[in-house]
């Protein structure tokens, strides 16, 4: 068990409570294939892409692989993209709804801490009608230097008004923990990948899904 003072989760939202990771991954290689010829694998996009916001992704593209094109530009063609192919197909990670409400039955606060729109977070969490287990949503909007800086997880700190002490992130990317961390919050990582458990393996608490917060949060 991590400890018996926790009093808030916060949690992220990409590929932790939703499984968004293929969506973006089959929009953005739609758009590099159609627009530049640049073909990316799955396996790339998590490797080199996921966690990270759209406009870090846009610049690691001209960066990477020399293409003439401006961060505006990509921005604006893949926001067009996901609004084209429906949102609400996205489908929740395992065992997310379980968790929240046993979290809810424990009286332990719950919010959100993402890079993502709130107009992503409202169309996904809105359909599957999760909108209301949620305190607050600390989105990109609200943050000037996103996650891996410690911003987003710092201005959530503030707002929950809790000690660090009481509070634990759960995050599935290295991009996410770095943030948490650097706010000084004990984060648990959950993933499958294993070229992220790669990368996390200086995490204390590293699993494959959400169903083990039940054994270490009570």
């Amino acid at each position: 068990m991590i400890t018996p003072t926790v009093k808030a989760v916060l949690f992220d939202l990409d590929g932790t409570l939703i499984n968004s990771e293929y969506f973006y991954y089959s929009n953005w290689a739609s758009m590099l294939a159609n627009e530049f010829q640049l073909f990316i694998t799955y396996e790339d996009w998590i490797k080199d892409f996921a966690g990270h916001t759209s406009v870090r992704n846009a610049q690691y593209l001209i960066d990477q692989f020399g293409i003439e094109t401006t961060i505006d530009y990509i921005w604006k063609t893949t926001r067009e993209n996901y609004a084209k192919s429906d949102m609400t197909t996205i489908e929740l990670m395992p065992h997310v709804k379980e968790t929240l409400d046993y979290l809810k039955e424990k009286n332990i606060r719950i919010a959100l801490v993402t890079s993502s729109h709130k107009s992503i977070v409202d169309t996904v969490l809105g359909h599957h009608n999760l909108m209301d287990y949620f305190e607050f949503f600390i989105t990109r909007e609200l943050v000037e230097n996103p996650k891996p800086n410690a911003e987003p997880y710092l201005l959530a700190i503030d707002k929950i008004g809790l000690p660090k002490e009481e509070i634990v992130a759960i995050e599935d990317t290295i991009t996410g923990f770095m943030a948490a961390t650097a706010a000084g919050l004990t984060c648990i990582a959950i993933t499958k990948h294993d070229m992220e458990k790669e990368r996390l393996v200086s995490a204390s608490y590293l699993y494959e899904d959400l169903s083990i917060l039940k054994n270490i949060i009570s």
